[in-house]
């Protein structure tokens, strides 16, 4: 299915709609490059991103992915730790019982004539050695700024693990803050200016890399609100995360067919309101027209957002010894009319061409159907479910609809037949 990766891959980075950036913030995707989006659509999405604090978490989750850090915290960081930059201090200090360093006899006999000093004790010039250079308080506010946006993206996984990658850096960050040299380090509260310049003109070139990748973290968080959203601009509007897997590829690519069909063919324009895929999140997307306020999930079960019976829960609930939480569908659409009127349309994605497991898996719609069944009323339109695949399937024209519906990924017009007669029938 190499060639239909492309095509989702194609339609999901699209240059017209931003629906890329919905891609999970878990562990299985990849740091990718697309062409650019049109800046216009994407500081509209920005904008309606729910929490603001959401704008840095993909900034940084694309940031971290796309740019070298890995390779530069396995190649030069642990290079560079035994080579930091250093210089001798001489300070001046009492010793004793044994001399060390160089004795200041007219101290100390000073002190031992006004009894200042005890006797066994010097007056003594002793040098150490001093790491703290701007550039090694450059590189200590790397590791710092990336340990800190590592905690804080693995909060915010939708997944339970953190991204091997990142894994990785944070370990090897870890690492380095309790080498013997390093941590005797404080971090510096900003990046400063004579850090820079003493770290761009370091003979080591591990220093001047640390340079350009402080640069580039620093301008994710300038204090100057315009410069800060220059530069997560810049980085989102060709920079995503690609997932790795053709399933979820295939379903990022549905949840953006989804969004595209309710936006254009349901004429319900473009989202009031995004929602990372991240954790603690609701809607990934909402849309308003006077048809109501349409809200999209992505795996998340509808009868928890909506308030309504699970009745696998039920039964799991009633007895000891079994475990298991709500099943959550790919993709669930509702629709409310603000008059206590609700239509919802649940969506599974099976990447598969196999007639078999299409088969198989309407039973699972039939799960569905049966284990939310207090979402429907029984008039509520048909279908209730969607069935989608990559291709091959197509409805029989003079057939109406039954309570699930089998629509090819590729059958945009089907998806869109099925979408509005679920939601906007009379």
């Amino acid at each position: 299915m190499s060639e239909l990766r492309t095509t989702w891959r194609d339609f999901i980075c699209a240059p017209d709609h931003p629906y890329r950036h919905l891609a999970s913030l878990g562990a299985s995707v990849k740091g990718a490059k697309s062409d650019s989006l049109d800046l216009a659509d994407l500081e509209s999405f920005l904008h309606k991103l729910r929490a603001e604090a959401d704008v840095i978490l993909l900034a940084d989750m694309v940031d971290l992915l796309d740019g070298p850090y890995l390779e530069f915290i396995e190649r030069d960081l642990l290079a560079v730790l035994d080579q930091l930059s250093n210089e001798m201090e001489r300070l001046d200090e009492i010793v004793g019982p044994g001399l060390k360093g160089n004795p200041r006899w007219d101290r100390t006999v000073l002190g031992r004539a006004t009894h200042a000093l005890r006797p066994g004790l010097f007056y003594s010039r002793t040098a150490y050695r001093s790491f703290d250079l701007p550039e090694n308080a450059l590189l200590r506010w790397l590791v710092g700024n990336l340990v800190e946006t590592i905690h804080k993206l693995q909060r915010s996984s939708s997944t339970s693990g953190l991204h091997p990658s990142l894994a990785m850096v944070l370990t090897r960050c870890e690492e380095a803050l309790a080498h013997h040299w390093f941590s005797q380090l404080s971090r510096p509260l900003a990046l400063t200016p004579a850090m820079l310049l003493a770290a761009e003109r370091h003979r080591r070139p591990e220093y001047r890399a640390a340079a350009k990748l402080a640069r580039a973290r620093a301008r994710l968080s300038e204090n100057a609100l315009d410069a800060r959203w220059y530069a997560i601009l810049m980085l989102l509007a060709v920079g995503w995360l690609e997932p790795v897997d053709d399933d979820d590829l295939f379903e990022l690519y549905a949840l953006t067919l989804t969004l595209d069909v309710i936006s254009q063919e349901l004429e319900f324009g473009e989202p009031v309101e995004y929602g990372l895929v991240a954790a603690g999140r609701s809607h990934v997307a909402a849309f308003e027209s006077h048809n109501g306020r349409l809200t999209v999930l992505f795996d998340q079960s509808p009868a928890v957002a909506l308030k309504g019976e699970s009745r696998y829960k039920l039964v799991v609930g009633n007895h000891q010894g079994v475990t298991g939480g709500s099943r959550r569908p790919d993709v669930s659409v509702i629709l409310e009319d603000g008059h206590g009127n609700r239509r919802v349309v649940i969506l599974e994605v099976k990447r598969t061409a196999s007639e078999r497991y299409i088969s198989d898996s309407i039973y699972k719609m039939f799960s569905y159907l049966h284990d939310f069944r207090s979402l429907w009323l029984p008039d509520h339109p048909l279908p209730r479910s969607i069935l989608l695949v990559p291709e091959g399937v197509q409805k029989h024209s003079d057939v109406n609809f039954a309570e699930t519906a089998i629509v090819s990924g590729n059958d945009r017009s089907s998806l869109a037949l099925a979408l509005s007669t679920a939601l906007l029938s009379e």
